[in-house]
């Protein structure tokens, strides 16, 4: 009797699993399905290269931007015409990659040239990013790594890359101050001579200011993690166009892998470009 229970629970197994698979390869299915990009992001890896010390729980995602790179012949849409940009996290993680359309990213954001429609969607690198803005007349996107980089020495007294803090500003003609923003709202406002003086460390995320940190306030030598500046009193919008970070300086870098087993599929419609 337990032999025939078995071999009957065992075969009801097997033709509720060949059920399944007869579903998923059903040729009458018109569904379009993706796969949204953020499930390719590793909230814990990326916390990781931007804090070893913090909590997995933290996401530090919103800090980067994002450059879709096909694994056909190496597109990007930073390198075309009609973009030259990386996305925001906002703006990435609301695409989706579509096997069915050759593995090629869509977003329902019809104002996002056709550039972003990568096909054959290979890798996802990411690049450490601020948001500038001066005042509410203008804000640009700054890539770290697409600054003029320099060697200061940090906190611990060894020689680290930095950039400059005046760099970020560049283009804004004048302030009053400026506000820094960290990525848990954490606010400071610091002087134009302030600004002058400082570096922020790339690796160490923290700011240093080599001649005026004798004079200055304890809780105002070390902001870390910035996310946004303000040009405070800025007369008018940024006159500067910044560059982009070297595809060989990304932050991190996700490969999309082969097959999707594992990820969570989602019915496309009124997609831009579909």
């Amino acid at each position: 009797m337990k032999k025939t229970l078995f071999l009957f629970i065992t075969i009801l197994a097997l033709l509720l699993l060949s059920a399944c698979s007869e579903k998923d390869n059903n040729p009458l299915d018109t569904n379009i399905y993706g796969y949204s990009l953020d499930q390719f992001i590793d909230k814990a890896v990326v916390t990781d290269s931007l804090d070893t010390t913090a909590a997995d729980s933290l996401d530090f995602r919103n800090l980067y931007n994002y450059e879709i790179v096909s694994a056909t012949d190496g597109f990007s849409p930073r390198n075309s015409s009609y973009a030259g940009y990386d996305l925001g996290w906002n703006a990435f993680r609301n695409g989706y990659i579509v096997p069915s359309d050759g593995k090629r990213t869509w977003f329902s954001d019809a104002s996002l040239p056709g550039a972003f429609r990568v096909r054959n969607t290979g890798t996802l690198r990411l690049y450490r990013k601020v948001e500038v803005s001066a005042g509410a007349k203008s804000t640009k996107t700054v890539e770290l790594k697409g600054l003029t980089i320099h060697q200061i020495t940090n906190w611990n007294s060894q020689m680290e890359d930095a950039i400059k803090l005046s760099d970020l500003v560049q283009g804004i003609a004048a302030y009053d101050s400026v506000k820094f923003v960290a990525f848990d709202n954490y606010t400071k406002y610091y002087s134009a001579a302030q600004i002058a003086d400082g570096y922020y460390l790339l690796n160490s995320e923290v700011t240093t200011f080599p001649t005026l940190k004798g004079s200055m306030l304890n809780n105002m030598k070390k902001f870390r993690k910035l996310a946004t500046v303000e040009a405070i009193g800025a007369p008018s919008a940024q006159a500067h166009s910044f560059a982009l970070a070297d595809s060989t300086k990304a932050d991190v870098i996700f490969t999309v892998p082969d097959s999707f087993n594992g990820f969570t599929s989602t019915v496309l419609t009124d997609y831009a470009g579909k």
